[in-house]
């Protein structure tokens, strides 16, 4: 995983959820790297991070959203 900077990635997956009002409905975890899948309307778009700063946001929808392991 990546370190603790900025993770431009992080910045537009937030976007999407709080501004764009894109819903979590996946999360799919890797040894390189996570992934969270938000759809809106029937759309569905991936954003994947290697950053821990974006591991830890992805636990928290986890809890959040009730997407298991």
């Amino acid at each position: 995983m990546a370190g603790w900077g900025d993770d431009p990635e992080l910045d537009e997956l937030r976007r999407l959820i709080y501004e764009d009002g894109w819903v979590p409905v996946a999360i799919e975890e890797s040894r390189t790297a996570d992934t969270v899948v938000v759809e809106k309307e029937g759309e569905q778009r991936r954003v994947t991070s290697d950053h821990i700063a974006f591991h830890r946001f992805v636990e928290g929808l986890r809890e959040d959203h009730g997407l298991g392991r």
